[in-house]
């Protein structure tokens, strides 16, 4: 098995690996028994693939939310569902460090593991710091030294209250091609928006707080 994509103690939560270890004889720490493989491969790695898949495509059926992940993801489409959640959560660790430095750094394990809360937290943060950016003195605030290097979801809790204090007279955002998959609800808050560009991003649903943009008189969504 390749160590890199396999899927190892430290990636479970209790909740999914206390039934898991009580279907082994003797689990090993190094080794996966038979069982415990079998459980990872054809129920809780096929049941999280399933809800990752709603979280973008939350109305649509199976075969719409497989397409969806396959494209944001550019998996390639013969392979198992556990490969697939290994690519996925791979892909979101890799732009997490990227947006934060020190991303699990800290020693918390329970960053790393594959659980539909850490994908909706990393995705819902790293979607933030990529439209942080492109607002207006964003990118300036994020390389300031006593935010840098914060860990993702602490960056990412501060994005609603800056927006509040330096969002409010803007009436065009150009969100083009940043690699959006999730647009974030705090832009609600733009109350002055008129002219929103979200076109070659990965969207696939767009949040209920769009509603709120009462002067919006333009949105383009072409290329998602």
């Amino acid at each position: 098995m390749n160590p890199s994509s396999s899927i190892t103690i430290e990636h479970l939560p209790n909740e999914i690996l206390t039934p898991i270890l009580k279907a082994c004889a003797s689990p090993s720490l190094f080794s996966v028994c038979g069982r415990w493989y079998h459980l990872l491969a054809n129920e809780v790695m096929p049941s999280l693939y399933k809800q990752i898949g709603k979280v973008h495509v939350p109305q649509g059926d199976v075969n719409e939310q497989v397409l969806a992940l396959d494209r944001i993801y550019k998996l390639e489409e013969e392979l198992s569902k556990k490969a697939k959640v290994n690519a996925i959560f791979r892909q979101i660790f890799t732009l997490a460090r990227s947006l934060s430095p020190l991303e699990f750094k800290e020693g918390l394990k329970e960053n790393r593991y594959f659980t539909l809360a850490n994908y909706s937290s990393y995705l819902l943060n790293i979607n933030r710091l990529l439209m942080w950016k492109k607002l207006p003195r964003g990118e300036k605030y994020l390389n300031r030294e006593t935010i840098k290097y914060l860990p993702l979801e602490k960056k990412g809790g501060l994005f609603s209250n800056w927006i509040k204090r330096h969002g409010k007279k803007l009436t065009k955002l150009d969100l083009q091609g940043i690699g959006l998959t999730f647009l974030p609800p705090e832009v609600g808050q733009l109350s002055n928006l008129r002219d929103l560009e979200l076109s070659d991003n990965q969207l696939t649903t767009l949040p209920a707080e769009i509603g709120q943009l009462l002067q919006l008189q333009k949105i383009i969504l072409s290329s998602n």
